[in-house]
C-alpha cells in the first residue's frame, strides 16, 4: 500500500504505510477516546452522535498515524481545535485521509462470492 500524503493549511505530512500494529492501535484508540462507548454512540443514530464519532475517527487517525500532525498544532492537541479549525480538519480527513483507509480497509476485508 502506498504513503500517503496529505496538506493541512499549506504543510504537507506522510503517513507511511501502514501495519497490522497501526490498525490494532486505531480501534484502541476510538474505544479509549469514546470510553468503550464507540458501538453506542454509533447506535444513537443522530447526526450529531454521527459527527461525535467523526471527532472520535480524527482524532484516532492522527494520534496513530500522524502524532507530528497534532505536534504542529498550536495547542498540540486536537480537542483543544475551535469549530472553525475542526471543518477544515474534517474536510481535509474526508477529501485526503477517508478514501486512503478505505482503500487498505478494503484489502484487509474480503467478502466471499456468493456463488
Amino acid at each position: 500500500m502506498d504513503q500517503l500524503i496529505f496538506s493541512v493549511k499549506g504543510q504537507s505530512f506522510t503517513v507511511q504505510s501502514p501495519s497490522v500494529g497501526n490498525f490494532i492501535d486505531l480501534w484502541k484508540m476510538r474505544s479509549i477516546l469514546s470510553s468503550g462507548n464507540y458501538g453506542n454512540i454509533y447506535r444513537f443514530g443522530m447526526a450529531i452522535a454521527d459527527e461525535a464519532l467523526l471527532m472520535i475517527d480524527i482524532e484516532s487517525f492522527f494520534t496513530v498515524f500522524c502524532p507530528l500532525f497534532i505536534k504542529s498544532l498550536k495547542s498540540g492537541s486536537i480537542r483543544e481545535l475551535g469549530l472553525e479549525d475542526y471543518n477544515e480538519l474534517k474536510e481535509v480527513y474526508n477529501s485526503q485521509i477517508l478514501p486512503w483507509l478505505e482503500s487498505i480497509e478494503k484489502l484487509m476485508v474480503h467478502k466471499k462470492d456468493d456463488k
